[in-house]
């Protein structure tokens, strides 16, 4: 079982890790999201799909961390607006955002990461975001998204798939 003890060893001795998969490890939450802030700070790929113990606190460590984040899924987890606008700020490279399932974002929270403090946020670079079944995100917003990202960005709202190459 990975638990954050296990991360936390990975990361302090591996920093040049640039990918890690932990979805669905319930012992992994801030520990281990700190630790890979602090020592893996070339991290490109990261799923924590599923990995109800961490939250914002963490999150808000990792993408003030791992500035070079071009894929990250954080499925399911119990994070709000403030890590959004977060990655919005930080993360100038993100390719791909999973928010499915995170019950307490909401449609201010998407814009924010589309658009950003600046007007800037990751607009130019997301290729695919995805926020299924978050009940606070309204469909509306996957239209004002495809008015942002690129032409060909893929945009995954409610229980449908809107790609933006088909408008």
């Amino acid at each position: 079982m990975v638990t954050d003890e296990f991360i936390v060893q990975i990361a302090r001795n591996c920093h040049q890790l640039t990918f890690i998969d932990v979805r669905d490890s319930v012992r992994v939450g801030h520990p281990s999201l700190f630790a890979l802030s602090e020592h893996c700070a070339g991290l490109e790929y990261a799923n924590f799909d599923g990995c109800v113990s961490c939250l914002d606190t963490g999150v808000l460590a990792l993408v003030r961390g791992c500035l070079r984040l071009k894929g990250l899924n954080l499925s399911e987890l119990g994070i709000t607006n403030t890590s959004l606008v977060a990655i919005g700020n930080s993360l100038h490279y993100l390719e791909t955002l999973v928010l499915d399932m995170c019950q307490l974002i909401s449609t201010d929270g998407i814009k924010a990461v589309v658009e950003g403090p600046s007007g800037m946020g990751c607009m130019f670079t997301l290729t695919e975001l995805s926020f299924m079944r978050c009940r606070r995100v309204d469909n509306e917003v996957v239209e004002w998204c495809k008015q942002r990202l690129k032409p060909n960005a893929i945009v995954r709202s409610g229980f449908s798939l809107a790609d933006m190459d088909a408008s």
